[in-house]
């Protein structure tokens, strides 16, 4: 029986007070990227288990998070360019001018006052000429439209929110992301393409203006558009990764 009494207490108090001293380490690679076939069900879009490792790799040396999220307002936008209003200036300029004109009349002696008029003479008051007061025009507020849009669409990883070209008339135009969400990866770029959204992976860097790097893989953002491109043919928005040639998804925008 003492035998017994001690084991138990060995097992159940001994070694089970040690436990809560033990270290429990684990070692995870980054839950992120998964062999087989893609989302948009594109075979160029298939991940392979060597892409897979090297992506993840890839983001361990980086130290990238899983999630990068951003938040930005819309964007800061002048409005169309107003022209100056010099009138209200030179009418100024001829108030200051016609004060320095002396009214007609007998003119004023030099040198000496002019002798006062009969009180029993009636005065003949001449009627004040009011000039009208200009105001300047208030400069308009710029207002900012949405000149086209699209919805993301899977392609390598899920993808999902709207893709926006806002303008305000100016000439300049932002593309921006709301709603937006994506997988993290690594060298993540934001392009503009000629390619359609179901394209070949391989054909979306063939025809393609840059607009930067992705700022993040969650939330609203904001890339100014170089002023003049022919978005009728850079119609395609592709977050693309650029070390490994891997479109993650894209939206086609259609004019408003």
């Amino acid at each position: 029986m003492v035998l017994a009494g001690v084991g138990a207490w060995l097992v159940f108090g001994f070694f089970a007070f040690q436990t809560y001293f033990q270290d429990d380490e684990v070692d995870e690679a980054l839950p992120f990227f998964t062999a087989g076939p893609a989302p948009s069900g594109i075979a160029g879009d298939e991940t392979t288990t060597e892409m897979a490792k090297a992506m993840n790799d890839a983001m361990a040396e980086d130290d990238m998070p899983m999630v990068d999220e951003v938040d930005e307002p819309m964007p800061d936008m002048p409005g169309p360019a107003t022209s100056e209003d010099g009138d209200g200036e030179s009418a100024q300029s001829g108030d200051e001018a016609q004060s320095e004109i002396p009214k007609p009349g007998v003119p004023e002696p030099e040198g000496e006052e002019a002798p006062a008029a009969d009180a029993t003479e009636p005065t003949e008051t001449q009627p004040t000429e009011t000039q009208p007061t200009e105001t300047q025009p208030e400069p308009a507020e710029p207002q900012i439209i949405v000149e086209a849009s699209g919805s993301f669409i899977d392609r390598s990883h899920p993808t999902e929110g709207s893709a926006l070209v806002l303008g305000d008339g100016s000439g300049q135009r932002f593309l921006r992301f709301e709603d937006f969400r994506t997988d993290n990866g690594p060298d993540l770029n934001v392009y503009l393409s000629s390619a359609p959204t179901d394209a070949p992976a391989g054909q979306f860097d063939d025809d393609f203006v840059d607009l930067g790097d992705l700022k993040g893989n969650v939330g609203s953002q904001n890339y100014e558009i170089p002023v003049g491109l022919d978005l009728d043919h850079y119609s395609t928005v592709a977050i693309w990764c650029v070390r490994f040639g891997v479109i993650f998804g894209a939206a086609e925008l259609t004019a408003a």
